[in-house]
């Protein structure tokens, strides 16, 4: 909760999501603590965030990039959603919007910068692609103000949002 509090708006989500996943924190434990931070620094930040945690988000990028996503006014997009192939779960996205097959990928430096990963990452997108899915990556270069204008008019486009 003091995270909620003292830092960047975007930060402060991302922490939170984190302890929500590690620590199965639930929203109302939250909810139900925040009387304590009455008149503290930061507490309208951490009142407006607690009903934007969720444990499900994977990493800071996941959470910074779903924040922006709400920011901007659109719905929430469902997160690590699992894509079927021959109703098998195959491919895992990590923001989705199902019903207009849309998906979101945060690419993090962890997992998306070895040659491997880069060449399975295509085949996985192609797949996804050929099958009638936009999809559409961030990475954490693409959170400036032209970067994020950029990927949010895609979600919009592609959600048939103007």
């Amino acid at each position: 909760m003091d995270l909620g509090c003292k830092l960047s708006r975007r930060d402060a989500l991302a922490a939170m999501d984190a302890l929500a996943r590690v620590h199965g924190l639930t929203l109302a434990e939250m909810m139900r603590v925040v009387p304590r931070y009455f008149r503290r620094r930061g507490v309208i930040q951490l009142r407006e965030l607690i009903p934007l945690v969720d444990g499900a988000s994977e990493s800071p990028g996941e959470s910074w990039t779903r924040l922006e996503i709400l920011d901007r006014g659109l719905p929430c997009p469902r997160l690590q959603h699992w894509v079927h192939v021959d109703g098998v779960p195959t491919y895992r996205l990590d923001l989705a919007y199902p019903h207009a097959r849309v998906a979101i990928e945060y690419d993090g430096e962890e997992f998306h910068t070895s040659p491997e990963d880069r060449a399975a990452d295509r085949v996985r997108r192609q797949w996804l692609r050929d099958n009638g899915w936009t999809v559409i990556v961030v990475t954490k270069h693409d959170f400036t103000a032209e970067g994020t204008d950029r990927w949010i008019r895609q979600i919009r486009d592609s959600l048939g949002l103007r």
